[in-house]
């Protein structure tokens, strides 16, 4: 009879979702949705980022060596990301885009919200990259939508998602750096019925690589009146 009850209560926690029980990540028992151990292995928190690519830096500057020499973005104010595109992050991050579940953002919302305040002036805006609208019938969703939706909503600052992707582009992933410049040229356009754009904006994605699709998104806005774009992404590289 007690272990019909403990099967019972258990099955009722899946049902109606405890506050996380369990890490993402690893699986661990953890009152956060990320167990601090994984913390410690994916974000880095005490390190810095690349102000100009959001590359997680082994040391205290402010630019990673491709942006020092003048090779990564120059239109974005400041990009942010929370934590290294490697290993379980990496996997959750695909499999919250791949496999169909965007409502696990919504469960490392504690996560982002903290790390996005602090690491980023306010702004008038919240604003994700686009998905060309092929790829997004494919997909059903596009992931930086819900998660700057999660931001705007959390934080109550208004959301646009404003910006369009024209062309169907082949994977950043797939290109070398001077291929991802060529690829996403004129790739990006402002909807023609915003005109009155905000002053300072957050630009939302789910990766940051060489960062040329946050250049060229913020290229767009900044022709159009932005002032300010900052960029926040859950994952990046790390300098070495």
């Amino acid at each position: 009879m007690v272990d019909l009850f403990s099967k019972l209560k258990e099955n009722a926690a899946l049902l109606w979702y405890e506050k996380t029980a369990y890490c993402l990540l690893c699986g661990n028992v953890s009152a956060e949705p990320v167990c601090l151990i994984c913390q410690q292995t994916y974000f880095f928190p005490d390190l810095p980022r690349c102000d100009s690519c959001g590359k997680i830096l082994a040391e205290t500057k402010t630019r990673c060596r491709n942006c020092e020499t003048g090779k990564g973005p120059k239109r974005l104010d400041k990009v942010t990301c929370l934590g290294h595109y490697k290993g379980a992050w990496k996997e959750l991050v695909q499999q919250i885009k791949y496999k169909g579940q965007p409502y696990l953002l919504a469960s490392l919302a504690e996560m982002i919200i903290p790390w996005v305040i602090r690491s980023l002036p306010p702004p008038d805006l919240v604003i994700p990259v686009p998905m060309h609208r092929d790829r997004l019938a494919q997909r059903g969703f596009n992931q930086a939508e819900v998660l700057a939706s999660i931001i705007s909503r959390q934080l109550v600052i208004p959301y646009q998602n404003l910006l369009d992707r024209m062309k169907d582009t082949i994977p950043q992933t797939t290109l070398g750096r001077r291929q991802r410049l060529r690829n996403l040229r004129d790739a990006f356009s402002v909807k023609p019925d915003y005109s009155d754009l905000r002053e300072i904006v957050w630009l939302i994605d789910d990766v940051v690589t060489t960062g040329s699709t946050l250049e060229e998104c913020a290229g767009v806005l900044k022709k159009n009146g932005v002032k300010k774009v900052y960029a926040f992404c859950l994952g990046a590289g790390k300098e070495e």
